[in-house]
């Protein structure tokens, strides 16, 4: 049986003997799984990283090609971080599966120091049961064996002083000397020595009684000793009993914690194993497809080669035809300055030869009347108007000539650069600016839009727009992968709203691609902008 109980409260030492089986169970679990974690996730980072420069590399490449690739790539990325999220869930599930097997023990040795500490409390309730029960028994005893001795006592006593007291008839002597005959003498002799022997056997019982009552006080004592020890072992044996069953407790709960956490572990390394293996599926088939696109990849180079070429043929063309017409102006510009000087030093001679002619007919004038007239010096010489003004020449183009044609970060430069699936370096004839879909492009500067329109080039949606003779080239600016185009031809002005940025064409995101093309080359816009 259990003995009552002091309080339901576990003490300190049990709540930290059971923490303690928590926290071997899940603290190396966890901080394990955290680090792993860590590690994979830092992989992650640098293989999305890498896919996204792969993004801006491919740019200009068959969208389905630079697709494919970045499949692959990807999965090729995720393979290892799948395997090490694989590798990382097999560890913590044998970590688990160790931890349950652990908690488990934890429990069955708890439970068994409990049935241990259980069957000490009950052995000692149950000396302490018997003990009690001795004591009572003893207590009862001496009671009575007190009582008797009080009778025995005064009777004793009253015997003494009946024989040693007692006057006439009624005492003992008077019963000896009061006699009438031998016979009532002999008789009362018989009487007297009866009463003595009565006397004497109540001394003896008085006698045994007292010695009996000493030996039951002192054994009463000694039991009531044994109380006071079982007392403190059964206090000592309960609490011992109530830790018991608390680590008990604990540990039960610990192991149904222990046992969950396993499976769990078990459904992640599960989960990550079926992730794996998806991957390699995917990575077969994404194999598969990039070996089909790059058959066409060659005959789509080929064919943006050409589109490029006849582009660069078409604007070498209208840089020599703007040169030619600039030449044009300006020879005009100058032979009509040329003429304007010529008339004005005519008009400038004739002026000066009229006034010549008018002093000299003054002073002839004079002399027939008999006077004398001096004629005035003619004008000097001077530079006509005309050719004081500047002489004609191409109009100057500052640095900054050309505006931003849209608002964003520059998320590719201009140059060469590697291409990953073609393995060669190739011109990014280009800036690209990370801007939306939808975003509104501007022109850069005032021009005459040559070229509006699909490309099967790459560019997609594409305007051209030519800027005339600047700095002695021909400047035409182009803007790419539109995803909708406003003005299709005419003239522009600057800030013009002229489209929209978009994806199309070779294209692996929503920007804008702006080019700068001098006499036909490309060129590196931010020497315009």
């Amino acid at each position: 049986m259990w003995l009552k109980r002091r309080s339901d409260t576990v003490t300190p030492a049990t709540k930290i003997m059971a923490a303690s089986v928590a926290l071997a169970c899940t603290i190396s679990l966890g901080n394990a799984f955290v680090a792993r974690a860590d590690d994979v996730s830092d992989q992650k980072k640098k293989a999305d990283a890498r896919i996204a420069a792969l993004g801006q590399q491919l740019e200009g490449t068959n969208a389905n090609l630079a697709k494919a690739y970045i499949n692959l790539e990807r999965t090729n990325a995720s393979l290892p971080i799948a395997q090490a999220k694989l590798t990382a869930a097999q560890q913590v599930q044998s970590q688990a599966l160790t931890a349950q097997a652990q908690a488990e023990a934890t429990e069955a040795r708890a439970v068994a120091a409990e049935a241990k500490a259980r069957a000490h409390n009950e052995a000692v309730a149950q000396k302490l049961a018997v003990a009690q029960a001795k004591q009572q028994r003893a207590t009862e005893l001496l009671a009575k064996s007190g009582s008797e001795l009080v009778s025995s006592q005064d009777a004793l006593d009253a015997y003494a002083a009946d024989v040693f007291q007692g006057a006439g008839d009624d005492s003992q002597l008077g019963l000896v000397f009061g006699a009438t005959s031998p016979q009532d003498f002999a008789d009362r002799v018989i009487m007297a020595d009866t009463a003595s022997n009565v006397a004497a056997d109540t001394i003896d019982s008085l006698a045994t009684m007292t010695a009996d009552n000493t030996s039951t006080s002192s054994y009463l004592t000694a039991v009531r000793g044994e109380i006071a020890t079982l007392k403190r072992q059964a206090e000592a044996a309960l609490k011992g009993a109530e830790a018991a069953a608390a680590a008990a407790a604990q540990a039960r709960e610990q192991a149904v914690v222990a046992k969950n956490n396993a499976v769990v572990a078990a459904d992640n390394a599960s989960s990550a194993k079926a992730s794996l293996d998806t991957l390699k599926t995917q990575q077969v088939g994404y194999a598969a497809d990039l070996k089909t696109e790059q058959a066409g990849e060659k005959q789509d180079l080929a064919t943006a080669q050409a589109e490029s070429a006849r582009l660069k043929a078409v604007l070498v063309e209208r840089a020599r035809l703007a040169r030619i017409a600039e030449a044009k102006r300006i020879a005009k510009l100058k032979a009509e300055r040329a003429a304007k000087i010529r008339a004005e030093r005519a008009k400038a001679a004739a002026q000066r030869a009229a006034q010549i002619r008018a002093e000299r007919a003054k002073a002839a004038a004079a002399a027939k009347k008999g006077r004398t007239y001096t004629p005035k010096p003619p004008p000097r010489v001077t530079r006509t108007p005309s050719e004081n003004l500047p002489p004609v020449s191409a109009p100057s183009t500052p640095s900054n000539f050309l505006s931003y044609p849209a608002n964003g970060p520059t998320t590719s430069g201009f140059g060469m650069r590697w291409h990953p699936v073609l393995k060669k370096w190739m011109l990014h004839d280009g800036l690209d600016w990370g801007v939306a879909c939808g975003t509104p492009v501007y022109a850069a500067a005032d021009g005459t839009i040559i070229r509006a329109g699909w490309k099967e080039s790459g560019w997609g949606n594409q305007v051209l727009i030519d800027h005339g003779i600047r700095r002695g080239v021909d400047l035409v600016t182009s803007y790419n992968h539109l995803s909708k185009i406003v003005d299709f031809g005419g003239s522009v002005k600057r800030g013009q709203l002229i489209a929209y940025s978009g994806t199309t064409g070779y294209s692996t995101g929503c920007h804008l691609h702006f080019g700068t093309y001098e006499d036909g080359t490309p060129v590196n816009p931010r020497k315009w902008l």
